[in-house]
């Protein structure tokens, strides 16, 4: 394979596109004793049956059809070789577009060609490609030798300069770095696929099995938690439940220790756990990976037979903290109880000792509990900006494009693909880089410009001050915290009154059933012929059946209330005169209201999960029709519930606020539901409770974050100037001293010059629009670049358009007006 290494790059730089099918009988003149064989060669336009190719002695066969310009299928003695130049085509289509297979490729050729498709060509050109890109990662490699790029960590550590190109004048950023991770069940591999094929593939993206393993015993199941009961394994376990509830979260920005936050699990932990029989068909049931808040991807996980289970995430975390160092912060869909997780796990002294936090991520966490937004919502997240740090669901929306190709695929190609579509999609972030820049220092001024004014108005008017809007968190959070420190009613007083209530329901039937008079005399017109004897026969039938009935109901009610007794020790059963009596009742009619607030929050929740996946890019035509018909029954069922709970409202002690279908469907309100469920008289009089208030305090938060924003892009900005101008001279200066030694590579160093001048070029012109932006509060640097269209494409840009249901697009314009 580095022999080929070495002909290819001679044959792309000596010989260059022009001579990409010479004729190798008259080129190859170099070698003293040659030897000629015949061979079939594949090119773009056409096919040749049969093409002389000369060979050295001391060389091998594919090492001349590389300076030919072809590559053979067969390492030995190939009898079919493809042009480079289609293989480059198929190699630019694989990274554009994933799902593109080998075997539409090779159709695509004998459309061309006029051949009739055979399973074997597909076969052929698979081994042609498999070598291809293996000796673009041989060149790769040598290029990174000469660049000094070959050190550990060197791309995580470089990948994106917005991150990781620190200046040694800037001011001090806290956190240091904003990543996300997440997994993702989509990247399946059935067992057994591919098994012949040995090989192994090298990521640099990939976190080894060993580093995984180490966190196994990491976590352990308690016992009594929901997770024990229905998963008892740990290891081979589906669910990540057990390893979230452990202990108290590190560091939360309002320093109040919390019980376990395992509602805010359960509504998340259902999307990621997998059925039993998954685990059994597939060897790799999914991925999990890492990435820095511009998108661009740092590690990856391969998740075997099992769901999401913490010793991935906690690998993931362990190596973050290792490249990157101290003060970062990292977004996960279940940030609150993995904080948990990792404080009773084995890397907890180096996460508290580095300052590393985990908090949730700003979609995902609208479906979490109002005590957990308080401390893990990035909105209440001191230094992190506008960042929502959902950049993992906007990876895995490019990546899900690859899974159709690689389910049925050997581990190596499973791998090697996943390995191309990520170090693809690294590529087009960095090249989005500076638009991403662009479009957060304009969004963050436009939250400044426009939300201020009203925010000021609505200050002045209410007498409020910024320190009340920061005090209302401390307090709101230190009430939510009482609640689940409460000492709950005894449920067996609150089951007993239950039964006392259907005893007295069994007596009233009972008592209705035998309280019917018989007949005690013969009527005077009866006789045997009359036709009355079999139908008071049936009627007094019907009415022993009922009067069984209603005698066995309540005999059961009997028991159940003398056991009840039994168990609390009730000596004198309870009447609806007495105090007890009366308490329980009262907090049993409170619990049903509870329950029907649960219930409406549940139909809300489910709406969002809906939502995140029918806006998920890849889902078809038809699970998104099925999406938009599940979400206009779950508005159905949400308006069903929200009459329930209206009807209930009133009569809570204090009453609650009766509610409108529009309220609810705010997603951006969900964590509400908890005051709804606790709400006290003192409770209703708190600043904090009206909803003018909180609305203020939202859009107060949101010009934090703002101002923060751009103090953290200031610097970012600063980075990648300093960053696209050092690396156009490192790699021109390599090239240069390259020219005489290796000539070859340093035509192959050149070119990468080329193309990421070209791309860095991009960024300057991004960077001078930027510049001059009204407010731009940073440091500008002279860019003497101009070009229209970059401006033109960067002030002009908008989203394309997808036809779909009306319905669909309507909520998700309302998600996107709520959370933004």
């Amino acid at each position: 394979m580095p022999d080929l290494a070495q002909a290819f790059l001679r044959w792309k730089h000596d010989q260059g596109l022009a001579c990409l099918r010479p004729d190798p009988i008259e080129e190859n003149n170099e070698c003293q004793t040659t030897v000629a064989f015949q061979i079939a060669t594949v090119n773009i336009t056409n096919y040749v049956h049969l093409w002389s190719v000369k060979q050295c002695d001391d060389e091998l066969a594919n090492v001349s059809l590389i300076r030919a310009g072809y590559l053979g299928v067969s390492p030995v003695q190939p009898t079919l070789a493809v042009s480079l130049e289609c293989l480059e085509l198929y190699h630019q289509i694989r990274r554009r577009k994933p799902s593109f297979s080998v075997q539409a490729m090779v159709k695509v050729l004998c459309a061309l060609h006029n051949r009739t498709y055979y399973q074997s060509l597909r076969d052929q050109f698979a081994v042609a490609f498999d070598a291809y890109l293996e000796i673009l990662r041989r060149v790769k490699s040598l290029v990174d030798q000469a660049l000094q790029r070959d050190t550990p960590h060197w791309r995580m550590l470089h990948a994106c300069p917005a991150c990781d190109y620190k200046q040694l004048d800037e001011p001090p950023l806290y956190p240091a770095r904003l990543d996300a991770f997440d997994g993702n069940n989509s990247l399946k591999r059935v067992d057994g696929s591919g098994h012949a094929d040995e090989r192994c593939f090298t990521s640099s993206y990939l976190i080894s099995a060993d580093e995984v393993e180490q966190f196994k015993d990491d976590v352990r199941l308690r016992p009594g938690t929901h997770a024990a009961a229905v998963h008892a394994e740990s290891e081979t376990s589906v669910a990540q439940e057990p390893s979230l509830e452990t202990s108290a979260p590190l560091e939360p920005s309002v320093t109040v220790d919390v019980s376990n936050d395992s509602s805010c699990t359960d509504n998340w932990k259902a999307a990621n756990t997998i059925a039993e029989n998954t685990t059994n068909i597939f060897e790799q049931t999914g991925v999990f990976v890492s990435a820095c808040r511009h998108g661009i991807i740092q590690t990856l996980v391969e998740m075997r037979r099992s769901g999401e289970l913490a010793k991935y995430a906690l690998a993931t975390a362990n190596k973050l903290i290792d490249v990157y160092g101290p003060n970062g912060v990292t977004g996960y869909d279940i940030g609150c109880s993995f904080s948990k997780t990792v404080a009773a796990s084995s890397i907890a002294d180096k996460v508290k000792r580095l300052n590393h936090r985990f908090i949730v991520n700003s979609f995902h966490g609208h479906a979490h509990n109002r005590r957990c937004q308080l401390q893990y919502h990035t909105l209440y997240q001191e230094g992190l900006g506008i960042e929502d740090l959902e950049t993992c669901e906007r990876v895995f929306s490019g990546s899900n494009a690859v899974a159709p190709l690689i389910r049925h695929a050997s581990y190596f190609h499973w791998l090697q693909f996943i390995d191309l579509q990520f170090d693809q999609w690294d590529q087009d972030r960095y090249q989005e880089l500076s638009q991403f820049l662009y479009n957060n220092y304009k969004q963050a001024l436009d939250i400044i410009n426009d939300v201020t004014p009203a925010v000021e108005e609505l200050k002045a008017q209410l007498d409020l001050t910024d320190a009340d809007f920061q005090h209302w968190n401390v307090e709101e959070l230190e009430y939510l915290v009482s609640l689940a420190s409460e000492v709950e009613y005894d449920p067996q007083k609150t089951a007993y009154v239950e039964a006392l209530q259907s005893l007295m329901t069994a007596e009233a039937e009972y008592g209705g059933v035998t309280s019917v008079q018989f007949l005690s005399y013969v009527p005077a017109d009866f006789t045997q012929n009359s036709g009355l004897r079999k139908g008071p026969q049936l009627a007094t039938r019907a009415r022993e059946v009922e009067r069984r009935a209603a005698h066995n109901k309540l005999l059961l009610e009997m028991n159940a209330v003398l056991d009840l007794e039994r168990r609390i020790g009730v000596t004198q059963r309870w009447t609806p005169a007495d105090p007890e009596y009366q308490e329980a009742l009262k907090y049993l009619h409170n619990r049903r209201f509870i329950r029907a607030v649960q219930q409406l929050e549940g139909l809300v929740v489910q709406r969002l999960f809906e939502l995140a996946k029918a806006n998920l890019a890849g889902t078809g035509y038809k699970m998104r029709q099925q999406i938009s018909n599940a979400i206009t029954r779950r508005s159905t069922a949400i308006r069903n519930a929200l009459e329930r709970y209206n009807q209930l409202a009133p009569l809570q002690t204090p009453p609650r606020e009766v509610l409108k279908f529009s309220e609810v469907a705010s997603y951006a309100w969900l964590g509400e539901f908890e005051l709804l469920k606790h709400s006290r008289q003192e409770v209703l009089t708190k600043p904090w409770v009206s909803k003018a208030n909180r609305e203020v305090a939202g859009k107060y938060f949101k010009i934090v974050r703002a101002r923060e924003e751009i103090g953290r892009l200031n610097i970012e900005i600063a980075r990648i100037q300093k960053w696209v101008d050092d690396e156009d001279a490192h790699l021109f200066t390599t090239a240069t001293s390259l020219s005489t030694s290796d000539p070859a590579l340093a035509s192959e160093i050149h070119k990468l010059y080329d193309k990421r001048k070209r791309v860095n070029n991009v960024h300057r012109m991004r960077l001078q629009a930027i510049y001059a932006l009204p407010g731009f509060s940073g440091v500008c640097c002279d860019i003497e670049l101009t070009d229209t269209e970059v401006i033109d494409e960067l002030q002009n840009a908008t989203p394309i358009e997808v036809d779909e249901d009306d319905t669909l697009c309507d909520e998700a314009a309302r998600l996107e007006s709520c959370i933004a």
